[in-house]
């Protein structure tokens, strides 16, 4: 049994640059901070809004309530900015059909909360293709942590060996990598000379065939 595990945001959907604009206009309005593209890269993609807001909040303490709360306002203006451009990343719905046709297990692990997951799930009409859907809920330690893949495959019933992991961002594949899944770096928010340890690159999944997933599959197995 093979499996595929998916982050979400700069994985199945090219979110990033309106997460960049939400989380722009966000730290300005809440924070005073004018969000840089590098501090975007560094403290903000992959991360949780836990994290983020505790970044932004630049050493001021406030109740864990009000955290998630502004995480929460943050994320339905992202909703709402997103809506009217929500599209998959290119060639992801016939790489997942060919990935079922060849009955390889898959997920969705993301450090999103279940709102945006269940949200671009349905917007993409993509809940058909997956047999698990994992949101930061369901973890206690976020990426660069392996929990939420180790969970994943878990769930799929697989062992790291017979999986592999679509990331973009640095901590998502740290947390790929700690798993001992293969791990396919997705150029879409960094370039791809920026993703470091990764056993493959691509730019979207028009380049990734069932036949160069299975081989790195295949190369773990016969590594074991």
């Amino acid at each position: 049994m093979y499996a595929a595990i998916f982050d979400m945001d700069g994985v199945i959907a090219h979110t990033n640059p309106y997460h960049h604009q939400t989380w722009g206009e966000y730290a300005q309005r809440y924070f005073n901070h004018q969000l840089t593209d590098a501090e975007f890269i560094q403290y903000v993609s992959g991360r949780t809004n836990a994290d983020i807001i505790t970044y932004l909040l630049a050493g001021k303490t406030i109740s864990p309530e009000d955290i998630a709360r502004l995480g929460d306002a943050k994320e339905a203006l992202f909703r709402e900015v997103y809506a009217p451009h929500a599209t998959a990343v290119p060639g992801l719905v016939a790489f997942l059909q060919t990935l079922k046709a060849n009955n390889v297990r898959t997920a969705v692990a993301t450090s999103a909360p279940v709102e945006n997951l269940t949200f671009i799930i349905e917007a993409l009409g993509l809940a058909d293709y997956f047999d698990v859907l994992l949101d930061i809920s369901k973890v206690t330690k976020p990426k660069p942590d392996p929990e939420i893949y180790l969970t994943a495959m878990r769930h799929l019933g697989v062992q790291p060996g017979q999986s592999v992991v679509f990331e973009d961002s640095i901590p998502g594949i740290q947390a790929g990598v700690a798993s001992g899944a293969r791990v396919v770096g997705v150029a879409t928010t960094h370039a791809a000379d920026e993703l470091p340890n990764v056993d493959d690159i691509i730019t979207d999944f028009t380049e990734m065939t069932f036949e160069r997933y299975k081989k790195l599959v295949d190369l773990s197995l016969a590594n074991q």
